[in-house]
């Protein structure tokens, strides 16, 4: 009997003391979140204390002439380890095409999502959907119907959701070798502050903006049951706070909070600039909401001033507290189209001084 209330004291306690440490962790926006989901959250914060972690878009499928070699990357090539965090994109997944608009297959790419997974990396993935009114790409934003073609209502809706239910599938499919599923940030309908994409400032009103915005998160994690999530919101470069909520859809439909931004080598100084503006608004409204702030995208293409990163990137993200920044992708088969060195760039040396430094993560550091 004495032994039965020992155990019925130490279950109470234990359960007490569990209930007593939950409210310590940061919850993502989808309060069904899986457990791993949870803990990506919570570590991708804990990491922040330690530094900004370094990530590449389609590090692990392609890099600067090659294209599919196992475990190779332009990252790795140079610096002798893999990023932290691995950048994806899934546009064409919605057509039920079996590659990416980059030529990836969805099979290779979930492979390379679990590869990074297992080495205790991250993944981001964006989304440019095509244009489902036209059938064209989504750089075709002629029109300024397709938002409200696609809402609740709209001739386009039902098929949109067809298109959303191939994008749950896919995330639902990424699973560990123990079959847990595997946590990811999702950042769709970036740079929406921009003129270049369907979903833009000159295609659609910030109502109609939010109303897409919420009604994708819902569809995934109500109607799909895609509970692997972070969720971020990036727009373009934007030069006051009013402007990068002016098409927020909430705190309770986001998760982290980042820009993008690129660099021009005629004008770095600018660059600079632009990239200090836009990490104080957003790392001031990170502290405030208490949202995760990163840099989702930037670059300088072909990287013609072998200092960059030392001297233009470093010293502005240094004086900020974010937990990435996303370095865009070295295509496979374009010369000039590729945003981090490979072996023999003249950039190399700073790329590598740049990423030694004590506060920039690498997969090795995690």
């Amino acid at each position: 009997m004495k032994k039965l209330i020992y155990i019925i004291v130490f279950i109470l306690t234990f359960s007490s003391c569990s209930k007593h440490k939950e409210p310590n962790l940061k919850q993502p926006v989808d309060k069904n979140a899986t457990s791993e989901t949870v803990q990506l959250y919570n570590r991708l914060f804990k990491l922040m204390d330690r530094g900004i972690m370094l990530c590449h878009q389609d590090d692990l499928a392609y890099g600067h002439q090659w294209y599919k070699e196992t475990g190779r990357s332009d990252v790795k090539d140079v610096t002798g380890d893999y990023p932290a965090m691995v950048g994806w994109e899934l546009g064409h997944v919605e057509i039920d095409a079996p590659y990416n608009l980059d030529s990836i297959y969805f099979s290779d790419m979930k492979q390379y999502i679990k590869d990074t997974h297992k080495r205790g990396g991250f993944t981001t993935i964006s989304w440019h959907g095509d244009n489902i009114a036209t059938g064209n790409t989504a750089w075709d934003c002629k029109q300024d119907t397709v938002v409200t073609s696609i809402l609740p209502g709209g001739v386009h809706h039902a098929q949109y959701l067809v298109w959303l239910d191939r994008l749950a599938d896919f995330f639902s499919d990424l699973n560990d070798e123990q079959g847990k599923p595997i946590p990811v940030i999702f950042r769709m309908y970036h740079e929406h502050t921009g003129n270049w994409f369907w979903w833009c400032r000159e295609q659609c009103t910030p109502e109609e903006y939010k109303q897409l915005w919420i009604m994708t998160v819902d569809h995934l994690r109500e109607n799909k049951n895609v509970h692997n999530l972070l969720y971020a919101y990036s727009p373009a470069t934007i030069s006051t706070e009013a402007e990068y909520l002016e098409r927020y859809p909430g705190d309770e439909y986001v998760d982290i909070v980042g820009f993008d931004c690129y660099a021009s080598a005629e004008d770095l100084s600018r660059y600079m600039k632009e990239m200090d503006t836009n990490l104080k608004i957003v790392t001031d409204f990170a502290a405030r909401s208490g949202k995760l702030p990163v840099v989702a995208e930037t670059g300088l293409e072909s990287i013609p001033d072998t200092t960059y990163f030392t001297r233009n990137v470093y010293p502005v993200i240094n004086k900020y507290k974010i937990s990435w920044i996303l370095f865009w992708r070295n295509a496979w088969d374009k010369e000039n189209h590729f945003y981090v060195p490979y072996k023999g760039h003249p950039a190399e040396n700073d790329f590598r001084e740049f990423v030694a430094k004590e506060n920039i993560l690498m997969n090795n550091d995690l």
